[in-house]
């Protein structure tokens, strides 16, 4: 079996001096970062690891996550890749739920004022389990010595190490890469992906958008996300791309870089996109429309009207696409061929995402029975080359999630005429208020259209006569002031009847996973 470092391999002897990625001001080209991974993957053989080794990888968007990344693959070790926004305790779960027998960790910030750093926090969580027996730091600059007192760095790893080092190929059920879920509603779970699953789903995402809209990719999404490391890395390395990579998210820097390094290809969250459009004055619209020719998002449905709003001033629409972990990267998507999009047209709703992508086949149950038909509602199943080998240490619940070769997603959908999913939420977030079924997804993509929401998210809140109740908590727009009854009026026109929540409560911000998603187990 073939490894996705070795599109890093291929791309340098193609094109060994051609510009690859670009970092706070400093430029790295193929060779670089061939030879950049392959001194961390001769360190990590003088280390002891090798073929099936555990190492855990904690990273911002940095040139380490890179050498760190295709170093780890290049020994045939399976990469664990952690989130850079978890607590001491959840790193230790992660790193001894994985049995992970090293760290590499970015030093990081602090989640909050007066915390330890991400850095410090990583490392005495490796201290503390008890397989990883040894830990490094990657700082900002690949080169430099740890940032953190009396530990060592990347640059220690690599030091005195050959720049070539050979890619291992991997048995076909071998675990390659693990990633945990984001826990948006509960403890994260252990997603283990195979090379099969990232090299298919790599191909079929290169086949998804013309070349001349991914020449230049800027990526401000997590690569700890399986979108930054299939859409951003894998995808980049595979076509032999300019990676701009940009660590947290500041608007203005993310519109700066567009203009200034002719990116023509980003990807975020949908409310990142919300946040661009809301620091977009003094943007040179003219340099942005000349540069951009593909904005992507998934993970969340897009607010009413801002595709449309985006497209009038920038020239582009944002592309939509649903996916998840447990199936590598995109399974239905919104972009054609050249570039435009599929979703067009009267009556067209913010949940919808387009058809499945080709190679991979999307049904809906409902009671037992699967569709595809236009007008078909019920939970989503998948099977295709990207859905995962199963769940770490969790038998019993990927025996009930890989059923009949299906992937159950948990996600609730729907085929409008064309053949395009429709996104109604999770399974498990459904509302059953009294004989009402109320899917949140539903209720939010019209409360987004309200002109003085910001952002909004429904829960079902325990109510004694009717079982449950749905709660609305909504973020206003900045000036902007509501009445609770005033909103509920208004939805009440809005939606179809019954839908309509109950409660209200206005909040300054919602909580939010580290890839941008509500954080509904911590609304109550």
């Amino acid at each position: 079996m073939s490894n996705v470092a070795s599109f890093l391999d291929s791309a340098a002897a193609r094109q060994p001096r051609a510009q690859a990625l670009i970092h706070e001001g400093r430029s790295f080209d193929f060779a670089q970062l061939r030879s950049m991974a392959g001194q961390v993957a001769n360190g990590l053989r003088a280390a002891g690891y090798g073929p099936g080794s555990r190492i855990a990888l904690a990273c911002g968007n940095r040139p380490g996550f890179l050498a760190a990344y295709y170093g780890i693959l290049k020994i045939g070790g399976l990469a664990v890749v952690l989130s850079t926004t978890l607590r001491e305790r959840d790193i230790r779960f992660q790193l001894e739920d994985s049995g992970a027998e090293a760290l590499l960790t970015y030093d990081g910030p602090a989640g909050a004022p007066g915390d330890a750093s991400y850095g410090e926090q990583a490392l005495a969580a490796a201290e503390a389990a008890a397989a990883c027996r040894q830990a490094w730091v990657i700082p900002a600059d690949i080169a430099a010595a740890s940032p953190i007192a009396g530990t060592r760095a990347l640059s220690d790893l690599m030091a005195g190490q050959p720049d070539h080092a050979r890619t291992h190929g991997y048995a076909a059920d071998a675990t390659a890469v693990l990633l945990y879920t984001s826990g948006s509603t509960g403890r994260p779970k252990g997603v283990e992906l195979t090379q099969a699953n990232l090299l298919a789903m790599t191909r079929i995402n290169q086949a998804l958008a013309p070349r001349a809209s991914t020449r230049v990719r800027l990526i401000s999404t997590p690569l700890f996300h399986v979108m930054g490391q299939v859409c951003g890395l894998n995808l980049a390395m595979l076509n032999g791309e300019t990676l701009v990579l940009v660590e947290g998210f500041d608007p203005a820097q993310i519109w700066r870089l567009i203009v200034e390094r002719n990116v023509s290809y980003f990807v975020h969250m949908p409310i990142y996109y919300q946040y661009l459009m809301e620091r977009a004055d003094g943007v040179d619209t003219a340099a942005v429309r000349a540069s951009l020719r593909l904005c992507a998002t998934g993970g969340a449905p897009l607010q009413a009207g801002l595709s449309e709003a985006f497209a009038e001033r920038f020239g582009l629409p944002i592309v939509p696409g649903y996916g998840l972990t447990e199936a590598s990267s995109i399974v239905a998507w919104g972009g054609t061929r050249d570039g435009g999009s599929v979703l067009s047209g009267r009556g067209l709703r913010p949940t919808t995402v387009g058809p499945a992508v080709p190679g991979v086949e999307v049904a809906l149950e409902a009671g037992g029975a699967l569709s595809a038909l236009p007008g078909a509602q019920g939970e989503i199943l998948l099977r295709g080359p990207g859905v995962m080998k199963g769940y770490l240490n969790l038998p019993e619940v990927t025996a009930r999630t890989l059923r009949g070769g299906w992937l159950r997603t948990g996600d609730i959908g729907r085929f409008d005429e064309a053949g395009r999913l429709d996104i109604l939420g999770r399974a498990d977030d459904k509302i059953l208020r009294g004989e009402e079924h109320i899917y949140p997804a539903e209720v939010e993509a019209v409360l987004k259209a309200h002109p003085a929401v910001a952002e909004a998210a429904v829960i079902g809140v325990p109510d004694d006569y009717l079982g449950q109740e749905a709660k609305t908590f909504v973020v206003l727009r900045d000036g902007c002031s509501l009445a609770a009854e005033d909103l509920l009026g208004w939805l009440a026109r809005e939606l179809p009847d019954g839908k309509c929540p109950g409660l209200v409560e206005f909040q300054a911000a919602l909580p939010l996973t580290p890839t941008g998603k509500v954080a509904r187990h911590l609304l109550y």
